[in-house]
């Protein structure tokens, strides 16, 4: 697998992007057992707290990853201080089960690494086998756990 390029979203890819990521998010929230309606919710108000400024909000890095000229999918990180935490990123359906989530990732890990950053954290849904043991095969360690009951 060739390494990827990460290039910097526009501001005119940055609007299609958040649209879907934040539609995604709300469907990962709903598949974790909370209503769609309140997964909606809480993922439009995370998306509007995080990213404030957009793609210019302060220590935030949103890029598009290509492998030559085509691109293969997308990393958002936060870099703040010597750590760096991975909000999200994905593959492009086609493209999935071809090494491009790692490769991304070590994309990401070398950004960092070359930024001052001395660990990297995320977080993945329970339910998202493919990217757990994808983490767990870059080296990623579980921290805590987050349980919720529903009432």
């Amino acid at each position: 697998m060739a390494e990827v390029r990460l290039e910097a979203m526009t501001e005119q890819e940055f609007g299609p992007w958040r649209a879907e990521a934040e539609a995604h998010y709300a469907r990962s929230v709903t598949s974790s057992g909370v209503p769609a309606d309140v997964a909606a919710a809480e993922a439009a108000e995370t998306y509007a707290n995080l990213l404030p400024d957009g793609p210019a909000t302060v220590g935030h890095h949103i890029w598009h990853a290509y492998d030559g000229d085509r691109r293969v999918g997308f990393l958002w990180l936060k870099f703040s201080g010597r750590g760096a935490f991975v909000y999200n990123v994905a593959v492009e359906p086609e493209l999935r089960r071809q090494g491009y989530g790692r490769a991304i990732m070590e994309a990401g890990e070398r950004w960092s690494r070359e930024n001052g950053a001395s660990t990297i954290g995320l977080h993945v849904f329970a339910h998202n086998h493919g990217a757990l043991s994808l983490y767990e095969q870059l080296g990623y360690a579980e921290t805590g756990r987050k349980m919720a009951k529903q009432l």
